[in-house]
């Protein structure tokens, strides 16, 4: 089986969820050349102890498969590059390279299709309509469709201000209905917190 190159995060990369990285260490630097000579992506999953500059950390078993989408020289000289989510994967045997870069062996797994009983709740529409009116959330994604359980669904994964272990459990979710239930249940808890936290 082929082996995949993996970059641990401090955060969670959703289905075409779109993120920004600085790259300067060089086992990265390897990494973002061979996929962009090979012309394939790699895998991101969340940092389950450790830390993500000159460490190997352990990481979580789900992450997602993304693909380099844009990348540009910094100001300060160092490599950008722009992520975008494609599908979600399970880590089975890892690897350390030489240069301490993590690979690993993967299954993919389906992502998340809306059935004819998803129904979108309301609320959680008119929650994403407003998130969308914020700048940086439509500089982002210029276009969501709210008319997708499924999409909705994984953009508030992404937005709402939860922790990572959290967010990471709602990654791992394979039915579209639950992950819509489990974000209700968070929004609630949000607002029950902070009654003017713009969650209305």
């Amino acid at each position: 089986m082929k082996y995949i190159p993996v970059f641990p995060l401090n955060t969670v990369v959703f289905v075409n969820g779109i993120l920004q990285l600085q790259i300067f260490e060089q086992r990265y630097l390897n990494l973002v050349k061979a996929c962009m000579k090979d012309q394939h992506g790699f895998v991101t999953v969340l940092i389950r102890d450790g830390k993500e500059v000159n460490d190997t950390p352990e990481i979580f078993s789900i992450g997602t498969y993304v693909e380099i989408i844009d990348w540009n020289t910094l100001d300060n000289h160092l490599l950008g590059i722009t992520i975008q989510g494609r599908q979600r994967v399970q880590i089975n045997k890892t690897h350390i390279q030489k240069d301490n870069l993590i690979s690993a062996e993967i299954d993919y797994i389906d992502n998340l299709t809306a059935q004819k009983t998803d129904i979108i709740d309301e609320d959680l529409v008119s929650l994403m309509q407003h998130l969308h009116k914020h700048p940086f959330v439509s500089g982002k994604y210029p276009e969501i469709d709210c008319t997708s359980p499924t999409e909705i669904a994984y953009k508030l994964c992404e937005l709402l201000p939860v922790a990572n272990n959290e967010k990471q459990q709602l990654l791992e979710v394979d039915q579209t209905h639950i992950l819509l239930d489990r974000l209700k249940t968070i929004i609630s808890r949000l607002e029950n917190l902070n009654p003017d936290n713009g969650f209305q």
